[in-house]
């Protein structure tokens, strides 16, 4: 996507947001609750493996109800277990006209990520797909807070799959994306200057914390000093690459409105969950964003029903009038970037302007074994 096409995106969503207040440019999608994982710091651990996700059908008529959508955000459990990923993704780019879709992955089962990846991709008109390897240290801690010996091996054998579909449709983008606890600073700061060495067809390390109600509720929020300095550290490691990327520009105003909220304990950023962005969960619940309860189900009503309901209504006032607040991507991205003023704003406080400096060979942690062993679960 060149420049002129980013701006007239940006224009359009912006005025979306002002003459229809409940459109809907992103959707998270929760699209099954299978996952062959224990991930100590997951937050949707509660709803995991359960028996009441929507059918093909319903998600089909899920599709046909929310209108034009442009970016699509498919969560899990883990996605790529669902038998019809393709067949899902190909119907929200042909009948909601989906241009950008991105999946998080635990990357475990390599075939079937090749095999669903390649048919969605038949799709002409979908312009990126991005596929978040999701890491959460080397081999060995990664193991452990996944409960899944190997899970980090197959991840890099799923990464070396990907990059040769990504050489025959350069849509396919690989990203990895990290979630920084009080424990595994140092590790992510290992995995990092692994996976930028490992691998050069990764174009992005995505730095998040940990938020929720996590499996293991020992695992806490980083020392965000720390945090901060790690930041530093993985933007100028990753600065070469991140070069005419989609979204690069982002990035700092993202990490200097996520910590400047963590730190201040409410919205720097005014948030436009339940305006610009909607989450529908595996089993059908609506909700404006993840860290609100669920506005009602799509086996009782219809989406528009929910979403245009009284009680949504409400919710999006008390969300104006910043009754909460949190850190967590997926909201606050849009949040920044389609609010003009707000979008300036992050500019100047993230100094967008500023190239990172250079990162000098002897800055650099290696990526070694002796990483591992800092920290144990």
């Amino acid at each position: 996507m060149n420049l002129l096409e980013r701006m007239v995106r940006h224009s359009r969503i912006i005025w979306k947001r002002r003459h229809d207040p409940t459109g809907l440019p992103f959707l998270i999608f929760f699209i099954n609750s299978v996952c062959n994982m224990k991930c100590g710091h997951c937050f949707y651990w509660r709803n995991l493996n359960r028996r009441d996700d929507l059918t093909l059908e319903e998600i089909f008529e899920l599709s046909n109800s929310v209108g034009e959508i442009d970016n699509l955000n498919l969560s899990g459990g883990e996605p790529f277990l669902h038998r019809e990923f393709a067949t899902i993704c190909r119907q929200f780019v042909r009948h909601n006209k989906v241009r950008q879709i991105y999946v998080p992955t635990n990357g475990y089962f390599t075939e079937q990520m090749v095999e669903q990846i390649t048919d969605t991709l038949k799709e002409q008109a979908l312009d990126l797909l991005v596929v978040e390897l999701s890491l959460d240290g080397l081999s060995e801690f990664h193991d452990k807070l996944r409960g899944v010996p190997g899970s980090f091996q197959k991840a890099i054998e799923t990464y070396d799959a990907l990059t040769k579909l990504q050489e025959g449709d350069p849509r396919l983008r690989i990203h990895a994306v990290s979630t920084a606890t009080h424990l595994n600073l140092h590790e992510l700061k290992c995995l990092t200057t692994y996976l930028f060495e490992r691998c050069p067809q990764m174009d992005h390390h995505n730095l998040a914390v940990i938020r929720g109600d996590r499996k293991n509720p020992s695992l806490l929020l980083p020392d965000l000093h720390r945090y901060r300095d790690l930041y530093d550290y993985f933007r100028r490691l990753w600065a070469p690459r991140e070069i005419g990327r989609y979204g690069a520009m982002v990035e700092p105003m993202l990490q200097w409105a996520k910590l400047k909220t963590l730190v201040e304990q409410t919205q720097v950023i005014p948030c436009l969950a339940g305006r610009l962005s909607a989450v529908v969960y595996a089993n059908g619940d609506v909700s404006v964003c993840e860290m609100h309860k669920p506005l009602g189900n799509l086996r009782q009503k219809s989406f528009r029903e929910i979403w245009n309901s009284e009680e949504a209504g409400k919710l999006r006032e008390s969300i104006g009038r910043k009754e909460c607040h949190c850190a967590t991507e997926v909201f606050l991205w849009p949040s920044i970037v389609y609010q003009p003023l707000q979008l300036v704003q992050a500019m100047i406080r993230a100094r967008v302007w500023q190239k990172p400096k250079p990162l000098q060979s002897s800055e650099k942690i290696p990526s070694s074994a002796w990483c591992e062993s800092d920290f144990r679960l």
